[in-house]
């Protein structure tokens, strides 16, 4: 690879679907539209074909770049054996789990990895993970999670009672703005007398911490808890949320756009996703950290490799054990709306200066 260089990315996830992987390879197209090629692929795809259909391209690219360490990096391990094109894979974390699950996929998994001209991670956490697997003096780039340009230009526009935000416009209008000279637009926050607001923004699944959050409601009786997501862990956080008697402390939202997590993040005080590391998920970094850095929120989560990148601990939030001491005591900690702004002031300048997609993308050049 060098100047130049035509990359060829086929992905079974690009926008609009929803997800981090999806939102990362529509950052890249957006920063490199006239350089880096994207093929939207079928969610099942047999290598054989895939093989094919990288062979048969292969004259308009000069290297591969794939999110996918299976099944397209084997057929990008196996087009560069015959055609000599370089290949780069990209590990977001739980791909790079899910791959390694069985011995011969994780043999497969060396091989490609071992064979691949660049590795791009999305935390040095992962880096170092990828380092001590594939056994190789390479150093993996890193490229962290960004947060979407809408979004940070809705984080500056002050609000209007029922007036909707509308992020495709405002996306439009960040291209070529000077993010140094655009003050942020901060809510104004609660009073003294109402409720701790606290937030999480999540997939209901058991590595997210909603029940951990419950159990510790239940020592805080002066908060509320807005819960924005779905996932199949409804049922049993209803379960709790009846069983302790949270209803009138507690609102579940389970469909919510885009559109609407901007008001979200700034109706709450805290942020709080204390997740847990399963035998089957992990919390890798956790985008929805910065967004709620950006919004201004100081938030709570569990210190774990990956996520302890994308907070600051003592600035912009709270690392914290896996128990519920620990939460309940996190949380009093930033219960004074003072020392909420302190933190979210420190967090929301970092995130901003740091995670944004120019920030992020402009490390990719070197692979161009």
């Amino acid at each position: 690879m060098g100047q130049c260089a035509r990359p060829f990315l086929p992905t079974i996830d690009f926008p609009p679907a929803r997800g981090g992987v999806a939102r990362y390879i529509g950052a890249i197209q957006k920063t490199y539209p006239d350089q880096v090629s994207v093929l939207q692929l079928g969610k099942k795809q047999k290598l054989g074909n895939l093989v094919l259909h990288l062979l048969w391209s292969s004259r308009s690219f000069d290297a591969i770049w794939t999110h996918h360490v299976l099944p397209i990096g084997t057929a990008a391990m196996i087009v560069k054996k015959i055609t000599k094109k370089p290949y780069v894979v990209f590990l977001h974390g739980l791909d790079f789990d899910l791959a390694r699950r069985n011995s011969w996929k994780r043999q497969l998994v060396k091989q490609v990895l071992g064979s691949a001209d660049r590795i791009v991670t999305n935390s040095e956490a992962l880096a170092s993970e990828v380092r001590d697997f594939v056994q190789f003096d390479r150093t993996p780039l890193v490229v962290y999670p960004m947060l979407e340009d809408r979004f940070i230009e809705a984080a500056k526009v002050p609000r209007k009672p029922g007036e909707k935000v509308n992020l495709q416009k405002l996306g439009e209008l960040a291209l070529g703005v000077s993010r140094s000279v655009t003050p942020m637009f901060t809510s104004s926050k609660k009073t003294s007398q109402q409720p701790l607001r606290l937030l999480t923004v999540a997939r209901l699944v058991e590595r997210k911490g909603h029940l951990k959050i419950l159990e510790a409601l239940k020592l805080i009786p002066d908060a509320t808890y807005h819960i924005v997501g779905d996932g199949p862990m409804l049922g049993a956080i209803e379960s709790v949320i009846a069983e302790h008697g949270l209803e009138d402390r507690v609102r579940i939202d389970t469909d919510v756009s885009d559109e609407q997590l901007p008001d979200i993040y700034r109706d709450a005080d805290i942020f709080v996703m204390p997740t847990t590391k399963t035998e089957t998920d992990r919390e890798g970094f956790g985008i929805v950290y910065l967004e709620a850095q950006l919004f201004g929120l100081p938030v709570i989560a569990t210190r774990h490799p990956g996520v302890d990148e994308a907070i600051r601990d003592g600035e912009g939030g709270l690392l914290i054990g896996d128990s519920i001491n620990e939460l309940v005591g996190a949380i009093n900690r930033l219960k004074d709306p003072a020392t909420q702004s302190k933190f979210g002031s420190r967090g929301r300048m970092w995130v901003e200066r740091e995670f944004n997609r120019e920030q992020q993308m402009y490390k990719l050049r070197e692979l161009l």
